[in-house]
């Protein structure tokens, strides 16, 4: 059995393929199972797969696409590893990534899903995310923070919580796992670079924001429902602008609005408890002040 599991979906990422494959066959801890999952390439992806020697490599092929969480789900299923990590056929991790998440897991035995620190461009500044539980569990509210190419999860902690991706979220699958684990798993985020998240015209968020925006409405007003809130139209729109930090300061009803709306949430949490309120009132604070995390 290995140490490791590693889900890699694939479609038509032929460009990208190769330098994801071998910076996980290459990792500093090797006791791992790569499952590529090809999703009915039609661009020479297959081809690439085909040719993979190392016998650690497990290859899927659908024969027609079938989308992201069957493939996920599929992953998920077949994975023998003690832990199971993410991997996009597009991106790059460090070579040490699986190590370095391996051995926190080990030291930290509550925690049942760990994400990394990440780089969108290989001389630019690492993007941190909220660290501890409590604090993403408060901003899953805005933004799906914690990378989901960079997630390691326990396959107990799988099992336990019978963790599958739902097909009703599309294009924010992991963004909807996150917060229906956000009461139930512990998560954190390793504040260390160990994965290159590649940023181009071909990603989900960028070809299909229309559909994943919705989904994510979804999300957060599911959330805010166990405060007790109905978002209207127009108050979804100021949760999305405090989300994108777009609030203007400079303009006075803007400002007044959108802290109005932040002392709501912050009231209704104080009745129902969901979140921690001194989080709660602190990442309101950075949406409003335009400071992310």
């Amino acid at each position: 059995m290995p140490r490791i599991s590693v889900i890699m979906p694939v479609y038509n990422n032929v460009i990208y393929l190769q330098q994801a494959i071998n910076t996980i066959l290459l990792q500093t801890l090797n006791d791992l199972e790569l499952i590529i999952i090809d999703d009915g390439s039609t661009d020479g992806s297959a081809g690439i797969i085909h040719e993979i020697k190392d016998t650690r490599v497990k290859k899927i092929f659908h024969t027609e696409n079938m989308g992201i969480v069957t493939s996920l789900n599929q992953g998920l299923d077949l994975a023998q590893g003690e832990y199971i990590a993410r991997m996009d056929s597009d991106d790059a991790a460090a070579l040490n990534r699986l190590e370095v998440q391996a051995y926190f897991m080990d030291q930290n035995p509550t925690i049942d899903i760990c994400g990394t620190g990440y780089t969108t461009n290989y001389l630019g500044p690492v993007r941190l995310n909220p660290m501890h539980h409590e604090e993403i569990k408060v901003w899953l509210l805005f933004n799906c923070c914690i990378l989901h190419p960079s997630v390691m999860m326990r396959r107990s902690s799988i099992d336990r919580l019978g963790i599958r991706y739902d097909y009703n979220y599309p294009h924010a699958e992991d963004y909807e796992l996150w917060n229906r684990l956000s009461s139930s798993a512990q998560f954190a985020n390793l504040p260390h670079n160990l994965m290159y998240y590649r940023t181009h015209e071909g990603q989900i968020s960028n070809k299909h924001r229309v559909i994943q925006d919705n989904s994510a409405r979804r999300i957060r007003q599911r959330q805010l429902s166990q405060l007790g809130i109905q978002l209207s139209d127009e108050e979804y729109a100021l949760m999305v602008k405090l989300a994108e930090f777009r609030v203007n300061s400079e303009d006075f009803e803007d400002y007044r609005t959108a802290a109005g709306f932040a002392n709501w949430l912050v009231d209704q949490n104080r009745q129902y408890h969901v979140f921690d309120q001194d989080l709660l009132r602190m990442a309101l604070s950075r949406c409003i002040s335009r400071v992310p995390y």
